[in-house]
Protein backbone atom coordinates (compact mmCIF):
# COMPACT_ATOMS: atom_id res chain seq x y z
CA UNK A 1 0.00 0.00 0.00
CA UNK A 2 2.90 2.33 0.81
CA UNK A 3 4.36 1.50 -2.32
CA UNK A 4 1.55 2.28 -4.18
CA UNK A 5 1.07 5.75 -2.65
CA UNK A 6 5.17 6.46 -3.02
CA UNK A 7 4.31 5.50 -6.68
CA UNK A 8 1.13 7.37 -7.15
CA UNK A 9 2.85 10.48 -5.47
CA UNK A 10 5.66 10.41 -8.23
CA UNK A 11 4.12 9.90 -10.84
CA UNK A 12 1.90 12.95 -9.89
CA UNK A 13 4.87 15.18 -8.86
CA UNK A 14 4.88 17.33 -12.57
CA UNK A 15 1.32 18.15 -11.89
CA UNK A 16 1.44 19.19 -7.94
CA UNK A 17 4.68 21.25 -8.56
CA UNK A 18 2.84 23.20 -11.41
CA UNK A 19 -0.09 23.84 -9.62
CA UNK A 20 2.48 24.96 -6.73
CA UNK A 21 4.03 27.35 -9.08
CA UNK A 22 1.00 28.77 -10.60
CA UNK A 23 -0.72 29.38 -7.12
CA UNK A 24 2.62 30.83 -5.58
CA UNK A 25 2.70 33.36 -9.05
CA UNK A 26 -0.84 34.20 -9.08
CA UNK A 27 -0.48 35.23 -4.99
CA UNK A 28 2.80 37.56 -6.11
CA UNK A 29 1.00 39.09 -8.26
CA UNK A 30 -2.32 39.82 -5.98
CA UNK A 31 -0.74 40.06 -2.80
CA UNK A 32 3.16 41.62 -3.63
CA UNK A 33 2.71 42.38 0.57
CA UNK A 34 1.70 39.03 1.77
CA UNK A 35 -0.79 40.48 3.55
CA UNK A 36 -4.15 39.34 1.69
CA UNK A 37 -3.87 35.25 1.38
CA UNK A 38 -0.88 34.98 3.68
CA UNK A 39 0.13 32.60 1.75
CA UNK A 40 3.61 33.21 0.01
CA UNK A 41 6.43 31.81 2.15
CA UNK A 42 4.07 28.62 2.87
CA UNK A 43 3.65 28.31 -0.70
CA UNK A 44 7.53 28.88 -1.29
CA UNK A 45 8.43 26.14 1.08
CA UNK A 46 5.93 23.79 -0.71
CA UNK A 47 7.71 23.86 -3.64
CA UNK A 48 10.47 22.57 -2.57
CA UNK A 49 8.67 19.86 -0.17
CA UNK A 50 7.25 18.40 -3.63
CA UNK A 51 10.48 18.76 -5.58
CA UNK A 52 13.24 17.32 -3.36
CA UNK A 53 12.48 14.09 -2.95
CA UNK A 54 12.11 13.49 -6.75
CA UNK A 55 15.61 14.82 -7.48
CA UNK A 56 17.39 12.45 -4.41
CA UNK A 57 17.52 9.78 -7.36
CA UNK A 58 19.19 11.55 -9.97
CA UNK A 59 21.09 14.48 -11.50
CA UNK A 60 20.57 17.94 -10.93
CA UNK A 61 20.95 19.11 -14.42
CA UNK A 62 21.20 23.04 -14.28
CA UNK A 63 23.75 25.59 -15.96
CA UNK A 64 26.74 26.20 -14.67
CA UNK A 65 26.10 30.10 -15.20
CA UNK A 66 22.74 29.41 -13.39
CA UNK A 67 24.41 27.92 -10.47
CA UNK A 68 27.03 31.14 -10.15
CA UNK A 69 24.00 33.25 -10.15
CA UNK A 70 22.16 31.32 -7.49
CA UNK A 71 24.85 31.16 -5.07
CA UNK A 72 25.62 34.77 -5.73
CA UNK A 73 21.84 36.49 -5.01
CA UNK A 74 20.33 33.86 -3.14
CA UNK A 75 22.95 32.93 -0.44
CA UNK A 76 25.90 35.25 -0.81
CA UNK A 77 23.53 38.47 -0.99
CA UNK A 78 21.49 38.11 1.69
CA UNK A 79 23.81 36.92 4.39
CA UNK A 80 26.49 39.68 3.71
CA UNK A 81 23.66 42.10 4.41
CA UNK A 82 22.72 40.09 7.65
CA UNK A 83 26.88 39.78 8.10
CA UNK A 84 27.18 43.97 7.75
CA UNK A 85 24.10 44.24 9.68
CA UNK A 86 25.05 42.49 12.75
CA UNK A 87 28.82 44.08 12.51
CA UNK A 88 26.96 47.26 12.20
CA UNK A 89 24.92 46.80 15.19
CA UNK A 90 21.49 47.52 13.40
CA UNK A 91 19.71 44.16 13.83
CA UNK A 92 19.48 44.86 17.61
CA UNK A 93 15.49 44.72 18.59
CA UNK A 94 15.05 45.11 14.55
CA UNK A 95 11.27 44.00 13.84
CA UNK A 96 11.39 41.16 11.43
CA UNK A 97 9.08 43.38 8.67
CA UNK A 98 12.41 44.97 8.31
CA UNK A 99 14.20 41.60 7.00
CA UNK A 100 12.27 42.26 3.39
CA UNK A 101 16.15 42.26 2.01
CA UNK A 102 17.22 39.46 4.07
CA UNK A 103 14.08 37.04 3.20
CA UNK A 104 13.48 38.08 -0.50
CA UNK A 105 16.66 36.66 -2.02
CA UNK A 106 15.79 33.12 -1.36
CA UNK A 107 12.98 33.11 -3.82
CA UNK A 108 15.46 33.47 -6.77
CA UNK A 109 16.41 29.86 -5.51
CA UNK A 110 12.84 28.64 -7.48
CA UNK A 111 15.46 28.65 -11.00
CA UNK A 112 16.81 25.78 -9.85
CA UNK A 113 13.73 23.98 -9.90
CA UNK A 114 12.42 25.12 -13.56
CA UNK A 115 15.89 24.80 -14.85
CA UNK A 116 16.16 21.11 -13.93
CA UNK A 117 12.31 20.56 -14.37
CA UNK A 118 12.70 22.27 -17.64
CA UNK A 119 9.16 24.43 -17.14
CA UNK A 120 8.25 26.91 -19.37
CA UNK A 121 7.18 30.09 -17.19
CA UNK A 122 5.99 32.01 -19.70
CA UNK A 123 2.24 31.02 -20.43
CA UNK A 124 1.90 30.90 -16.50
CA UNK A 125 3.70 34.66 -16.03
CA UNK A 126 1.82 36.16 -18.82
CA UNK A 127 -1.34 34.48 -17.44
CA UNK A 128 -0.83 35.26 -13.94
CA UNK A 129 0.51 39.07 -14.97
CA UNK A 130 -3.00 39.32 -16.43
CA UNK A 131 -4.95 39.51 -12.46
CA UNK A 132 -3.38 43.00 -12.51
CA UNK A 133 -5.05 44.01 -15.15
CA UNK A 134 -8.47 42.94 -13.93
CA UNK A 135 -7.98 43.95 -10.68
CA UNK A 136 -7.21 47.62 -12.08
CA UNK A 137 -9.85 48.36 -14.76
CA UNK A 138 -12.32 46.80 -11.80
CA UNK A 139 -11.47 49.22 -9.53
CA UNK A 140 -11.41 51.96 -12.18
CA UNK A 141 -15.02 50.99 -13.24
CA UNK A 142 -16.62 50.51 -9.87
CA UNK A 143 -15.11 53.68 -8.75
CA UNK A 144 -17.15 54.94 -11.89
CA UNK A 145 -20.29 53.48 -10.99
CA UNK A 146 -20.58 52.35 -7.71
CA UNK A 147 -18.81 54.86 -5.06
CA UNK A 148 -20.17 52.89 -2.13
CA UNK A 149 -18.58 49.43 -2.73
CA UNK A 150 -15.33 51.81 -4.13
CA UNK A 151 -14.92 53.02 -0.52
CA UNK A 152 -15.21 49.38 0.91
CA UNK A 153 -12.32 48.05 -1.63
CA UNK A 154 -10.40 51.08 -0.96
CA UNK A 155 -10.06 50.79 2.88
CA UNK A 156 -9.44 47.45 2.23
CA UNK A 157 -6.95 47.14 -0.65
CA UNK A 158 -5.49 50.79 -0.44
CA UNK A 159 -5.73 51.33 3.47
CA UNK A 160 -5.32 47.65 4.92
CA UNK A 161 -3.82 45.87 2.48
CA UNK A 162 -1.42 48.46 0.92
CA UNK A 163 -1.38 46.84 -2.47
CA UNK A 164 -2.79 49.52 -4.59
CA UNK A 165 -2.26 53.70 -5.08
CA UNK A 166 -4.93 55.60 -5.73
CA UNK A 167 -3.93 59.84 -6.39
CA UNK A 168 -4.28 62.41 -9.05
CA UNK A 169 -1.10 62.68 -11.05
CA UNK A 170 -0.25 66.22 -13.25
CA UNK A 171 1.07 65.67 -16.50
CA UNK A 172 1.31 69.65 -17.58
CA UNK A 173 -1.94 70.74 -17.76
CA UNK A 174 -3.24 67.56 -17.84
CA UNK A 175 -4.63 65.68 -14.16
CA UNK A 176 -5.10 62.01 -14.77
CA UNK A 177 -6.89 59.37 -11.45
CA UNK A 178 -3.96 56.78 -11.21
CA UNK A 179 -4.93 53.58 -9.89
CA UNK A 180 -1.28 51.80 -9.45
CA UNK A 181 -1.43 48.17 -8.54
CA UNK A 182 1.64 47.83 -6.93
CA UNK A 183 2.72 44.58 -9.37
CA UNK A 184 2.13 46.75 -12.55
CA UNK A 185 5.16 47.06 -13.52
CA UNK A 186 5.12 43.51 -14.57
CA UNK A 187 2.67 44.07 -17.19
CA UNK A 188 5.71 44.88 -19.44
CA UNK A 189 6.32 41.38 -19.93
CA UNK A 190 3.02 39.82 -21.23
CA UNK A 191 2.55 43.47 -23.68
CA UNK A 192 6.11 42.38 -25.14
CA UNK A 193 4.85 38.62 -25.41
CA UNK A 194 1.69 39.47 -27.27
CA UNK A 195 3.15 42.48 -29.76
CA UNK A 196 6.04 40.19 -30.58
CA UNK A 197 3.23 37.31 -31.05
CA UNK A 198 1.32 39.89 -33.74
CA UNK A 199 4.12 41.47 -35.11
CA UNK A 200 6.72 39.59 -35.60
CA UNK A 201 5.80 35.34 -34.77
CA UNK A 202 4.41 34.71 -38.52
CA UNK A 203 4.61 30.88 -37.66
CA UNK A 204 0.83 31.33 -36.71
CA UNK A 205 -1.82 34.24 -37.01
CA UNK A 206 -2.32 35.66 -33.85
CA UNK A 207 -5.78 35.66 -32.67
CA UNK A 208 -8.00 38.39 -31.94
CA UNK A 209 -7.72 37.85 -28.07
CA UNK A 210 -3.85 38.97 -28.42
CA UNK A 211 -4.92 42.09 -29.74
CA UNK A 212 -7.54 42.69 -27.16
CA UNK A 213 -5.48 42.08 -24.33
CA UNK A 214 -2.60 44.39 -25.64
CA UNK A 215 -5.17 47.28 -25.78
CA UNK A 216 -6.31 46.13 -22.14
CA UNK A 217 -2.41 45.77 -20.61
CA UNK A 218 -1.63 49.11 -22.39
CA UNK A 219 -4.84 51.01 -21.31
CA UNK A 220 -3.93 49.48 -17.14
CA UNK A 221 0.05 50.46 -17.92
CA UNK A 222 -1.58 54.19 -19.00
CA UNK A 223 -3.81 54.01 -15.97
CA UNK A 224 -1.14 53.59 -13.37
CA UNK A 225 -0.04 57.02 -13.83
CA UNK A 226 3.68 56.55 -13.63
CA UNK A 227 6.52 57.65 -15.45
CA UNK A 228 8.03 55.06 -15.51
CA UNK A 229 5.33 52.71 -16.52
CA UNK A 230 4.17 54.76 -19.20
CA UNK A 231 7.65 55.32 -20.48
CA UNK A 232 8.04 51.77 -20.89
CA UNK A 233 4.83 51.07 -22.36
CA UNK A 234 5.74 53.75 -25.35
CA UNK A 235 9.21 52.42 -25.50
CA UNK A 236 8.03 48.66 -26.29
CA UNK A 237 5.35 49.55 -28.35
CA UNK A 238 7.72 51.68 -30.96
CA UNK A 239 10.49 48.63 -30.28
CA UNK A 240 8.34 46.21 -32.03
CA UNK A 241 6.74 48.93 -34.49
CA UNK A 242 10.11 50.06 -35.53
CA UNK A 243 11.66 46.14 -36.03
CA UNK A 244 8.06 45.24 -37.85
CA UNK A 245 8.59 47.71 -40.54
CA UNK A 246 12.49 47.27 -40.18
CA UNK A 247 11.45 43.67 -41.65
CA UNK A 248 9.06 45.19 -44.00
CA UNK A 249 11.17 47.63 -45.95
CA UNK A 250 14.58 49.08 -44.43
CA UNK A 251 13.74 52.22 -46.81
CA UNK A 252 10.78 52.95 -44.70
CA UNK A 253 12.24 52.49 -41.63
CA UNK A 254 15.07 54.81 -42.29
CA UNK A 255 12.14 57.03 -43.12
CA UNK A 256 10.09 56.91 -40.39
CA UNK A 257 13.13 56.60 -38.19
CA UNK A 258 14.52 59.97 -39.38
CA UNK A 259 11.02 61.37 -38.76
CA UNK A 260 10.83 60.20 -35.19
CA UNK A 261 14.01 61.04 -34.26
CA UNK A 262 13.30 64.87 -35.84
CA UNK A 263 9.82 64.98 -33.70
CA UNK A 264 12.16 63.44 -30.32
CA UNK A 265 14.62 66.55 -30.72
CA UNK A 266 11.61 69.10 -31.09
CA UNK A 267 9.51 67.03 -28.48
CA UNK A 268 12.36 66.45 -25.66
CA UNK A 269 12.41 69.67 -23.95
CA UNK A 270 8.74 69.63 -23.23
CA UNK A 271 8.84 65.96 -22.07
CA UNK A 272 11.45 66.41 -19.87
CA UNK A 273 9.73 69.52 -18.33
CA UNK A 274 6.83 66.73 -17.38
CA UNK A 275 8.80 64.11 -16.48
CA UNK A 276 11.33 66.11 -14.26
CA UNK A 277 8.96 68.88 -13.00
CA UNK A 278 10.66 69.33 -9.72
CA UNK A 279 7.10 70.45 -8.14
CA UNK A 280 5.61 67.81 -8.98
CA UNK A 281 4.37 65.49 -5.98
CA UNK A 282 6.13 62.61 -6.95
CA UNK A 283 9.03 63.85 -7.95
CA UNK A 284 9.49 65.76 -4.93
CA UNK A 285 10.17 62.96 -3.03
CA UNK A 286 12.28 61.09 -5.47
CA UNK A 287 14.46 64.39 -5.48
CA UNK A 288 14.23 64.81 -1.81
CA UNK A 289 15.58 60.96 -1.86
CA UNK A 290 18.61 61.83 -3.94
CA UNK A 291 19.62 65.14 -1.68
CA UNK A 292 19.63 62.40 1.15
CA UNK A 293 21.46 59.87 -0.36
CA UNK A 294 24.54 62.39 -1.49
CA UNK A 295 24.36 63.71 1.93
CA UNK A 296 24.69 60.10 3.75
CA UNK A 297 26.98 58.85 1.43
CA UNK A 298 29.51 62.28 1.89
CA UNK A 299 29.40 61.08 6.02
CA UNK A 300 29.41 57.48 5.83
CA UNK A 301 32.50 56.54 3.11
CA UNK A 302 32.55 52.82 4.27
CA UNK A 303 28.80 52.62 4.18
CA UNK A 304 29.41 53.27 0.17
CA UNK A 305 32.35 50.91 0.00
CA UNK A 306 30.59 47.85 2.49
CA UNK A 307 27.43 48.67 2.47
CA UNK A 308 25.33 49.29 5.56
CA UNK A 309 23.77 46.02 5.60
CA UNK A 310 20.49 45.12 6.87
CA UNK A 311 18.57 46.90 9.63
CA UNK A 312 20.42 49.81 8.55
CA UNK A 313 18.43 53.17 7.87
CA UNK A 314 19.54 56.57 6.13
CA UNK A 315 17.51 60.12 7.27
CA UNK A 316 15.50 61.44 4.28
CA UNK A 317 14.89 65.14 4.53
CA UNK A 318 12.12 64.82 2.24
CA UNK A 319 10.38 62.85 4.76
CA UNK A 320 11.90 64.61 7.78
CA UNK A 321 12.48 60.91 9.59
CA UNK A 322 14.64 58.17 8.92
CA UNK A 323 13.61 55.45 6.89
CA UNK A 324 15.05 51.73 5.84
CA UNK A 325 13.99 51.73 2.40
CA UNK A 326 13.20 54.28 -0.58
CA UNK A 327 11.77 53.36 -4.12
CA UNK A 328 15.48 54.56 -5.53
CA UNK A 329 16.13 50.69 -5.85
CA UNK A 330 19.87 51.33 -7.27
CA UNK A 331 20.97 54.06 -4.21
CA UNK A 332 19.31 51.23 -1.90
CA UNK A 333 21.35 48.44 -3.69
CA UNK A 334 24.45 50.70 -2.81
CA UNK A 335 23.41 51.77 0.77
CA UNK A 336 22.55 48.09 2.00
CA UNK A 337 25.82 45.84 -0.11
CA UNK A 338 28.02 48.96 -1.03
CA UNK A 339 29.07 49.76 -4.48
CA UNK A 340 31.60 46.49 -5.61
CA UNK A 341 28.66 44.10 -4.88
CA UNK A 342 26.38 46.35 -6.29
CA UNK A 343 28.61 46.69 -9.67
CA UNK A 344 28.67 42.41 -9.24
CA UNK A 345 24.73 42.37 -9.17
CA UNK A 346 23.68 44.42 -11.81
CA UNK A 347 26.41 42.51 -13.83
CA UNK A 348 24.26 39.62 -12.84
CA UNK A 349 20.93 41.12 -13.46
CA UNK A 350 21.63 42.39 -17.24
CA UNK A 351 23.55 39.28 -18.49
CA UNK A 352 20.42 37.52 -20.05
CA UNK A 353 20.70 40.40 -22.10
CA UNK A 354 24.03 40.19 -22.83
CA UNK A 355 23.91 36.45 -23.92
CA UNK A 356 21.14 37.59 -26.20
CA UNK A 357 23.27 40.47 -28.15
CA UNK A 358 25.82 37.86 -27.90
CA UNK A 359 24.11 35.52 -29.66
CA UNK A 360 22.68 37.81 -32.26
CA UNK A 361 19.30 36.83 -31.12
CA UNK A 362 16.54 39.01 -29.31
CA UNK A 363 13.28 37.03 -27.82
CA UNK A 364 10.48 38.60 -26.76
CA UNK A 365 11.81 39.13 -22.93
CA UNK A 366 14.45 41.71 -23.89
CA UNK A 367 12.51 44.67 -24.38
CA UNK A 368 10.35 43.78 -21.89
CA UNK A 369 13.21 42.89 -19.36
CA UNK A 370 14.71 46.29 -19.92
CA UNK A 371 11.71 48.13 -19.14
CA UNK A 372 11.95 46.30 -15.91
CA UNK A 373 15.14 47.29 -14.99
CA UNK A 374 14.57 50.87 -15.95
CA UNK A 375 11.13 50.75 -14.05
CA UNK A 376 12.71 49.47 -11.18
CA UNK A 377 15.23 52.32 -10.71
CA UNK A 378 12.22 53.92 -9.05
CA UNK A 379 10.11 51.11 -7.85
CA UNK A 380 11.50 48.22 -5.09
CA UNK A 381 9.75 45.71 -6.42
CA UNK A 382 13.53 44.65 -7.90
CA UNK A 383 14.33 43.59 -4.92
CA UNK A 384 11.56 41.95 -2.87
CA UNK A 385 9.91 38.45 -3.44
CA UNK A 386 8.23 39.22 -6.38
CA UNK A 387 10.95 40.63 -8.17
CA UNK A 388 12.82 38.02 -7.66
CA UNK A 389 10.57 35.73 -9.37
CA UNK A 390 10.76 37.71 -12.11
CA UNK A 391 14.41 37.40 -12.35
CA UNK A 392 13.27 33.33 -11.81
CA UNK A 393 11.41 33.82 -15.27
CA UNK A 394 13.69 35.60 -16.84
CA UNK A 395 17.04 33.24 -16.00
CA UNK A 396 15.02 30.34 -16.58
CA UNK A 397 13.88 31.28 -20.43
CA UNK A 398 17.05 33.05 -21.39
CA UNK A 399 18.49 29.51 -20.82
CA UNK A 400 15.89 27.47 -22.93
CA UNK A 401 15.67 28.02 -26.93
CA UNK A 402 13.05 30.42 -27.61
CA UNK A 403 10.89 32.11 -30.44
CA UNK A 404 13.58 34.63 -31.23
CA UNK A 405 14.10 38.04 -33.30
CA UNK A 406 16.90 37.45 -35.90
CA UNK A 407 19.44 40.67 -35.36
CA UNK A 408 21.80 39.40 -37.95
Amino acid sequence: MLNQLLHWLKEKQPFFLKGLLAFLFVDVMVDPNNLIFHAKYVLFALVFVVWLPGILSKKLIVPKQLWYAVIFISLFMPFYALSMGLINSFLHNTPVGNLVYFNSFFFFLIVLVIANEKIDLTWLFNNSSLLIVLMTLSFYLILIFNSHLFGSLYQYFVADKGVAVYALRNYGEVTLLMIFYKTSPLLVFPLSYYLFQILIDKQRKAPFVHYLLVVLIAITLFLSGTRANLLSLVLIIIFYLGFYVYRKSKLWFVLLGSLGLLIALFTMPSIAGLLLNQHEASNVIKFGYLSSYADFFNQHILSLIFGQGIGGSFYASVLQRFTNVSELTYFELIRIWGVPISIVFAGTLIWPLLAEIKAKRLSHLFIAYVAYLFIAGTNPLLLSSTGMLVLVYVFSISMGSNRILKTG
